[in-house]
């Protein structure tokens, strides 16, 4: 029997067999110079061909990276055709509401890249931290954790969310903007539109009875920004006659109603309310006068329905007629040429000032109540010397009320008492005790006809309409835990006021 033909029929074999095993070397060599002779000491030494490794290698990054390729394709192509987001700039409130609401869920679950912010409005803090004397210990603020830049997924309802955070440049190139982009896999925005509304209705319930603040901010434009959400004040606690209470929050009620908006566009009334506070109580904040006039008209074209607008210490607001600025200038008499020219040059740097650096009374009337006025908010002024303002601006139609915040009476002394000395709900549960004493309780008085009785006589000590709501309260703040103390000394406490009064003394018992 002739082996010869099955001899040559096994070199032929293994001839293609070396020949697709030293393929890769052969490529590997090109790439890694030496690599023949590593492969050859690692198949010596160590017993490994390393020819198989990279081969496997090879095939698993090949695979890998074709399903990257295909998996981008097709993500690709629903986020074109089956994705839709809705965009949140950072100087709408939206924007502030979807920020807490997204670091609630990240409480809930492990994310890698997240971003720490200082959360000063911290609801959970503990009010019974105390050191070993009974002093309570300042709470450090925690961090709260919210979406960092780049994008995140995140579960709501079954329905899988990707919010997107980015920084951009304004138009001018001067101020970085934040944006939030939230997507979902639909063929419309309505699944994102309903998560938004579930985020409003989410921070309504947790800022029930509360107050947001906004101001204006200039940083590369001007912005409303929320500087803080404050518990509303009941109304038991202002100092102000209850008849005149109780017309305001009417009014002010049935403003706002929607029926009341659609009486007055059905019967052409610009739909506008102001109010006028004053009294001798001391407004400290002013309203900003570095503004400029398109600054503060682009200010309340921004505003929302259903707010109120307040313009603090309006009478120290600077605000002039702009012949106050220049034109009556003129009206001295002087014949003089040369005069005449000094006195036009003065007028002209006067107006130039008053144009580009505080808000004219023509500018402020016309976004209150011009033509392209803002409808819809309640707008609120307060001065000290209301017979200073200009009568343009309190003609009826922009100051349709006015509310006198008058010194003390006897029945604002006498409630004020009551208010400083009795127990609210919370602090009765809590034994009557202050959250940082341990032993000492609110008052030492729990019984609401002695207190009564305690009231009368201190009102009965005070003269009305000589003291503000303010001097009182920060008399009792003083004695805030011992009414009998309060009552035992507001004789001398009255005596040295009404003397620092009447000799004009700005400190009480200075000499």
């Amino acid at each position: 029997m002739d082996f010869s033909r099955l001899q040559n029929l096994q070199y032929e074999l293994n001839s293609a067999n070396t020949t697709a095993a030293n393929l890769p070397s052969t490529l590997l060599e090109l790439v890694v110079p030496g690599y023949s002779t590593i492969s050859q000491l690692a198949f010596r030494i160590l017993g490994i061909d390393i020819g198989v490794l990279v081969t496997g290698w090879a095939l698993l990054f090949g695979s890998h990276t074709a399903w990257r390729y295909l998996y981008d394709l097709v993500q690709g192509y629903f986020d074109n055709y089956y994705t839709s987001s809705i965009h949140i700039s950072d100087d709408d409130g939206l924007f502030d509401d979807v920020k807490a609401w997204l670091s609630e869920q990240q409480n809930s679950k492990s994310s890698r890249k997240l971003k720490a912010v200082t959360d000063y409005e911290d609801k959970k803090k503990d009010d019974n931290v105390h050191d070993e004397h009974g002093i309570y210990k300042y709470e450090v603020p925690m961090p709260r954790y919210e979406p960092s830049y780049g994008s995140d997924d995140f579960v709501h309802g079954r329905r899988r969310f990707k919010v997107v955070r980015s920084s951009v440049k304004d138009e001018a190139g001067s101020y970085m903007r934040e944006t939030l982009e939230i997507y979902c896999y639909s063929r419309t925005a309505q699944p994102v539109k309903e998560l938004l509304v579930h985020i409003r209705q989410w921070k309504i319930s947790q800022e029930t009875a509360m107050t947001s603040v906004y101001r204006a901010l200039n940083s590369g434009g001007r912005y409303w920004s929320r500087q803080s959400c404050r518990p509303s004040r009941p109304l038991h606690t202002v100092s102000l006659d209850q008849q005149q209470k109780d017309d305001v929050v009417e009014d002010i009620n049935e403003y706002l109603h929607p029926a009341t908006a659609r009486w007055y566009a059905a019967r052409g009334i610009p739909h506008r309310r102001g109010y006028l506070f004053h009294g001798p109580p001391r407004y400290r904040q002013d309203l900003s006068i570095d503004l400029t006039e398109s600054d503060l008209c682009s200010l309340f074209d921004s505003l929302p329905d259903r707010c109120i607008v307040l313009l603090e210490d309006i009478d120290s607001a600077g605000l002039k007629r702009e012949e106050e600025a220049g034109v009556e200038i003129f009206k001295s008499g002087d014949s003089s040429l040369e005069a005449s020219s000094r006195e036009a040059t003065k007028a002209a740097e006067t107006k130039t000032e008053i144009s580009s650096g505080s808000i004219s009374l023509s500018a402020l009337l016309n976004v209150i109540d011009g033509a392209a006025s803002h409808e819809g908010h309640v707008l609120i002024m307060t001065t000290n010397t209301p017979e200073q303002l200009d009568a343009a601006l309190i003609r009826p139609g922009r100051v349709d009320l006015q509310v006198a915040f008058t010194l003390a009476t006897d029945d604002q002394i006498r409630e004020t008492f009551m208010r400083m000395y009795s127990q609210t709900p919370g602090e009765q549960t809590s034994g009557g005790r202050l959250p940082s004493s341990k032993s000492r309780p609110v008052s030492r008085i729990t019984d609401p006809k002695t207190l009564e009785e305690m009231a009368r006589e201190f009102a009965a000590q005070l003269p009305s309409d000589k003291f503000s709501p303010a001097e009182i309260q920060g008399y009792l703040l003083m004695r805030k835990k011992d009414p009998r103390r309060a009552l035992k000394d507001v004789e001398n406490w009255r005596d040295e006021m009404l003397e620092s009064k009447k000799k004009g003394k700005k400190l009480v018992g200075a000499h």
